[in-house]
């Protein structure tokens, strides 16, 4: 039982609806102000792919801990680091209930070792409610971050790492699985303590009172690595602008090198291993595609495109075992009818492969059925950028130079 029951109510669950993308991100944050400022990792807020901050923030607030958070707060993202992948957003309305005093908390050092500890987030898994989950301070890595056997999933990012007496150690920002087992890591007090005296040009406070005022705009060291929605790489843009427009005229050849420079500043963009996997496969190079959409699946596991492609690709290679078994589990899962036909589609071709024509004549008729659905469905991705983004008009113009670039070192 923690020492202080109001200390559920200073973590919060975000949400991160990409304008770009349109792609909703979901994680955890801890309130550390009584104005309302917010800590979490910079992967909670930031497209992995773009590089960008561009997206609508939302906070969802507890009331009592036995409850889903009922209050949803509109948030601005304030400053942000990649490197250490920290960000600060400020939730926009009145005063939290609670909050937890990052300022003051004590540096985290060897005698933590051991000590007892626990995550407090929102991962997707544990439904909406807030999940705690218990472990040790199993050490330290290499640059200062705490491991520990406490279970971290996937929207625990950005949450809060206590002791039993509510002593604030970090926050849950990774974990490392493989066959050997499973670690999770902590951004540790001494390095988040350490960012924020980097970026406050007028240092740091000594109260959380005056936290509100240290943490003002004018106050910030936007240097080096420290942004607010910027990309560090402003081309990324322009490239998967270019990228995407050589796809839809099936100029594959030309894609590859546009990649090729996203992976080398975005080297986690899911997006951009799956184009490649798109050229690949049109390129009809199906061993190399695969293994493309694989490397896109490690980011995005849930990316139904990248499996659909992934199961075409194995089809192409005569695995038509785990093909089917990707287009039935997408058929099954999907609530998008376009998706759902096609892997019909996709399904009947195997049976026919197979010589089963009454199978394939079921999944036919399947995805005949669905036929204005689908439609209707495409229609909507037809639609999806609205002619008033500026981001994406944005995007639309330095694509044009892009492919111009390309043209002129053609001819040269």
């Amino acid at each position: 039982m923690p020492v202080n029951p109001d200390i559920y109510k200073a973590v919060v669950r975000l949400t991160n609806t990409f304008g770009l993308t349109e792609r909703t991100s979901l994680g955890s944050g801890v309130i550390f102000s009584p104005s309302g400022l917010v800590l979490t990792n910079n992967h909670v807020i930031e497209d992995e792919n773009f590089g960008t901050a561009f997206g609508q923030i939302t906070a969802e607030v507890l009331e009592s801990a036995d409850r889903v958070p009922s209050e949803v707060v509109p948030a601005e993202l304030l400053i942000r680091n990649e490197l250490n992948d920290l960000a600060i957003i400020q939730l926009q309305g009145g005063s939290p209930r609670s909050f937890i005093n990052v300022l003051n908390a004590p540096l985290a050092d060897a005698s933590l070792i051991e000590r007892r500890i626990r995550v407090l987030g929102y991962p997707p898994l544990g439904g909406d409610s807030i999940t705690i989950t218990r472990g040790i301070v199993s050490g330290f890595d290499g640059a200062g971050n705490l491991k520990t056997d406490a279970e971290i999933n996937p929207g625990n990012s950005g949450g809060a790492a206590l002791d039993d007496s509510d002593v604030f150690l970090g926050i849950p920002s990774f974990i490392n699985v493989d066959t050997k087992g499973k670690l999770g890591f902590v951004i540790s007090v001494n390095k988040i303590r350490k960012w924020f005296q980097d970026i406050l040009k007028s240092g740091l406070p000594k109260s959380s009172d005056e936290l509100a005022s240290a943490f003002a705009d004018s106050n910030f060291n936007f240097s080096g690595d420290n942004l607010s929605q910027e990309n560090n790489h402003p081309r990324i843009l322009s490239k998967f602008a270019a990228v995407e427009t050589l796809l839809a005229g099936h100029e594959y050849e030309k894609v590859i090198p546009h990649i090729a420079y996203i992976l080398e500043k975005r080297p986690r963009s899911a997006l951009a291993y799956r184009y490649r996997g798109d050229a690949l496969l049109g390129l009809n190079q199906y061993l190399e595609a695969a293994n493309e959409y694989r490397n896109a699946l490690v980011y995005a596991p849930s990316d139904v495109t990248a499996w659909g492609n992934y199961g075409i690709a194995l089809t192409h290679l005569g695995r038509y075992g785990e093909a089917l078994r990707i287009f039935e589990t997408i058929s099954e899962t999907s609530t998008d009818a376009a998706e759902i036909q096609t892997a019909f589609i996709l399904t009947a071709d195997i049976y026919d492969c197979w010589g089963k024509s009454d199978l394939a004549k079921k999944y036919q008729e399947k995805a005949t059925a669905l036929e204005v659905k689908a439609a209707e469905r495409r229609a909507e991705y037809k639609r999806k950028r609205s002619p008033n983004d500026r981001i994406a008009a944005l995007a639309d113009a330095l694509m044009h130079v892009e492919l111009q670039n390309d043209e002129d070192k053609n001819k040269s």
